[in-house]
């Protein structure tokens, strides 16, 4: 791969990449950083890429897999905490809190759904990508990343409905 296509392929996946560390990792700047170091260590190896089928994955992967190591260091566990921690505090004005308490509810959910469908649903939903590259990615079978992330999706609505109920419930009360 020469540098020119290098660059091309890394403007091109660089923001799925960042995404898909920054759910991963919680911290921007956490992500941002894993993001750097994976280009760096594919920079190295792009002699290797002409016998890649699908450099897409091949780099996601490579970001899933410097992430998954990350995640396993007690800094990162320790970074995690303090990320979440810092973003529960209440935004100014009343219509940012509530847009940012329906996104923190949706993210702790997705945290809380085992780390397969939790890549699944990111990797689907919000990057947009087909069952065969998430298969690539993952390396798993297509009907079992079928059969996850229909799950990961019930339990998602299914936590969210029981969310909503709840302060339903409790606004009734109070008024």
């Amino acid at each position: 791969m020469t540098q020119l296509e290098f660059v091309n392929t890394v403007k091109r996946l660089e923001d799925k990449m960042f995404r898909l560390a920054k759910m991963m990792l919680i911290s921007a700047d956490e992500a941002a950083d894993a993001v750097q170091e994976v280009f760096t260590k594919l920079w190295l190896k792009r002699d290797q890429f002409n016998r890649i089928s699908n450099i897409d994955a091949y780099f996601m992967r490579a970001v899933r897999n410097y992430c998954l190591d990350r995640i396993k260091s007690k800094q990162a566990k320790e970074n995690r905490l303090d990320t979440v921690a810092f973003m529960m505090k209440a935004p100014s004005s009343e219509k940012q809190y509530e847009t940012h308490e329906a996104v923190s509810i949706v993210e702790q959910l997705m945290v809380e759904l085992p780390e397969k469908q939790r890549l699944i649903v990111q990797l689907r939903d919000i990057e947009g990508y087909e069952f065969k590259e998430i298969a690539e990615i993952l390396d798993m079978n297509e009907n079992a990343i079928r059969t996850a992330l229909s799950r990961a999706r019930k339990t998602l609505k299914n936590a969210l409905i029981k969310q909503y109920e709840y302060g339903l419930q409790t606004h009734r009360q109070y008024s």
